[in-house]
């Protein structure tokens, strides 16, 4: 299951569709205005869940460590089409793809600090602070893909980053997002029953 009522959660095989897009374009500040004026007449509304999980008996928490789940995901109210144009739905799909490679950057990150500090805590210490930097690197490049593929309208650059995000994403299979993300978000539960969503945790440390 890796899809909901309202959302799409990002899979291989989940490709946007226009009956996905069910906003009234109408009613959306500016959407005709940027349609007109830079072409952006599909506009995907679209963001990345992630909840830490913690073993709900402090006794087996070391034994038992703390589990992340990151899903990016679609959501169909607030996705709109001024206007269908050739290319609009595939435009929108590499800035989906774009949110996937923030999620596997965070699970890469994760990885990595727990290659170096494999105990209890570390994820809950360094969830925070990675992902935050995952939001800047992808805001950052999604403003970088808008200004080159609309704004500018620079020729070839949509398929120069479609080639760029889908090899990217190649090198990061192994950190890919799973049905079992997806999951974690659409029940909105645990999925392992000795665990419980952590009320909070540690956001950036050095600042």
């Amino acid at each position: 299951m890796t899809e909901s009522e309202t959302h799409i959660f990002w899979q291989p095989e989940n490709k946007l569709e226009w009956t996905d897009f069910r906003a009234d374009a109408n009613k959306i500040p500016n959407a005709k205005k940027y349609c007109d004026t830079v072409g952006l007449c599909t506009a995907a509304s679209l963001g990345v869940f992630t909840v830490l999980d913690i073993p709900k008996k402090k006794r087996q928490r070391g034994r038992l460590k703390e589990k992340i789940y990151v899903a990016p995901a679609f959501e169909y109210s607030t996705s709109y089409v001024v206007q269908k144009d050739s290319l609009g739905i595939e435009k929108q799909q590499v800035v989906f793809d774009m949110f996937e490679l923030s999620a596997r950057y965070i699970r890469k990150e994760l990885s990595s600090m727990l290659e170096k500090m494999d105990g209890y805590g570390t994820l809950s210490i360094w969830f925070k602070t990675i992902e935050s930097d995952a939001q800047k690197l992808r805001t950052e490049m999604v403003d970088s893909y808008t200004k080159d593929v609309y704004i500018d309208n620079r020729p070839g650059a949509y398929l120069e980053w479609k080639e760029r995000v889908d090899s990217t994403l190649n090198d990061l299979e192994k950190f890919a997002t799973k049905p079992e993300d997806c999951h974690r978000f659409i029940t909105k539960q645990p999925l392992d029953k000795d665990y419980k969503m952590a009320k909070t945790v540690m956001g950036k440390l050095f600042e």
